[in-house]
């Protein structure tokens, strides 16, 4: 098991880079930042003041050495640290993103396992029927849809916030938008993984046996129906948290979605930068948990 984990660290590592190289080519590419932070009229002097001060002076070669060292020095706009700008947003966005994968996979789970008990009831075609509006619909009108009913109309939640985001009352919406959006996917990939692995020869003998139908659902069928749910599990936990930039806005939390789309409408390329090392170490490490999980649910995988 340690080799197939090693294996796969070693493989990350390339592809890190490759994110890295990428964005810093793309970023100068877009133009001198220095035009944005001083007058037009400001003298040679003053901008080369400028570019020392955040080392825009400095060879190509040495700026890209500061982001593999992770180094992501100061906001252009902001005069702060860009390490401590993407990590206060991506605090909150943590929070959004694990209280809705929490949502997702209880509600997925329980309700994929529950369709696959009971086929072709009536749970099953509103659970079918509820899947797809919830595929369909965008996480930002739903977001304004439950602030509208919960807020404004029954005034069970309070007004989301930016000035208090770690406040239990105020995540209330944006972790149930969230989840509701991901909930709908993992409990048909549930149901549909489940009734296929029902038809397998061990299944019909474990009920050949007199296995009771719950135990063999939960004991049988599921632990060998998980690999592709833990697929889809850890896209969305990854995707959640490159893709609560609308509901952040729609709720006005101050996670890095909203962060990194501000820094790009100001070209604030320092915390560009830090936003996309983030998720690129987030995609790496989800990416990396799951395979590690497939080697713990199935040992063909390890040992192939």
């Amino acid at each position: 098991m340690l080799t197939f984990v090693l294996r796969r660290l070693l493989q990350t590592l390339p592809v890190l880079l490759g994110i890295i190289l990428i964005c810093f080519v793309l970023l100068r590419l877009s133009g001198d930042p220095t035009n944005l932070l001083v007058s037009p009229h400001a003298s040679a002097q003053e901008r080369q003041l400028v570019r020392e001060r955040f080392g825009l002076d400095r060879p190509w070669y040495e700026q890209l050495g500061r982001y593999l060292r992770f180094d992501l020095g100061l906001s252009y706009q902001q005069q702060r640290p860009v390490a401590q700008i993407v990590m206060e947003a991506a605090v909150v966005t943590a929070r959004l993103t694990l209280g809705a994968m929490i949502v997702a996979v209880a509600l997925g789970l329980t309700a994929g396992m529950v369709s696959a008990y009971r086929p072709n009831s009536a749970f099953d075609y509103a659970a079918a029927a509820a899947a797809s509006v919830g595929v369909s619909i965008p996480a930002f009108w739903l977001a304004m849809l439950l602030i509208l009913l919960f807020s404004v109309k029954l005034g069970w939640l309070p007004l989301p916030s930016a000035s208090a985001p770690g406040e239990l009352q105020y995540l209330v919406i944006p972790v149930v938008t969230l989840g509701l959006i991901s909930t709908a996917l993992i409990a048909r990939l549930t149901r549909g993984c489940m009734l296929e692995t029902l038809t397998q020869d061990y299944v019909r003998t474990a009920q050949a046996k007199g296995i009771g139908r719950m135990k063999m659902l939960l004991g049988h069928a599921l632990p060998n129906a998980l690999v592709p749910i833990v697929t889809v599990i850890g896209t969305n936990l990854a995707g959640l948290l490159t893709g609560a930039v609308l509901t952040e806005t729609a709720t006005s939390m101050p996670g890095l979605g909203r962060v990194i789309y501000t820094a790009i409408s100001q070209r604030d390329h320092p915390v560009i930068m830090g936003g996309c090392l983030l998720f690129a170490v987030v995609f790496i490490a989800v990416n990396l948990a799951v395979d590690i999980l497939y080697g713990l649910l199935d040992p063909r995988i390890r040992h192939a």
